[in-house]
């Protein structure tokens, strides 16, 4: 189970491209830069003029950690899960996961890939894999 943001949240344009299974980025008409969390301002430039950019998918292990202590109630049966921190190829650092179920063998600076789970009609997640993952 996830918890899923009130329906104010999934109405805003970051969360509109993931339901269609896309990863889409915040990034500044003006510099070029890409940033999450989403800004009406760019916070490399301050520039006003931001719109949206898919992303590449592809990104590189930073950090992870086995979450073996639910920290919320409603994830007690996910226990134990994985939680990663990923640098997206467009200069973006996200907080994501692996997805339930999938046994992996993860390295710090390994490529990874996004692969968006729906998890209903108006809700989806970012996840990231290795590459290859479905292959082996």
């Amino acid at each position: 189970m996830n918890i899923k943001p009130a329906k104010q949240f999934l109405e805003q344009p970051y969360w509109q491209h993931l339901a269609k299974g896309k990863l889409f980025l915040n990034s500044c008409n003006d510099c070029g830069s890409s940033h999450h969390p989403p800004s009406p301002i760019c916070p490399k430039c301050r520039s006003f003029n931001t719109g949206w950019k898919e992303a590449s998918g592809k990104a590189t292990l930073n950090s992870f950690t086995v979450v073996r202590h639910a920290v919320h109630p409603h994830l007690e049966q996910d226990v134990p899960y994985i939680v990663t921190l990923v640098d997206l190829e467009e200069g973006v650092r996200l907080v994501s996961g692996i997805p339930a179920g999938m046994e992996v063998d993860l390295k710090v600076g390994m490529a990874l890939e996004c692969k968006v789970i729906q998890k209903d009609e108006d809700f989806a997640l970012p996840y990231f894999v290795p590459v290859d993952a479905d292959k082996a």
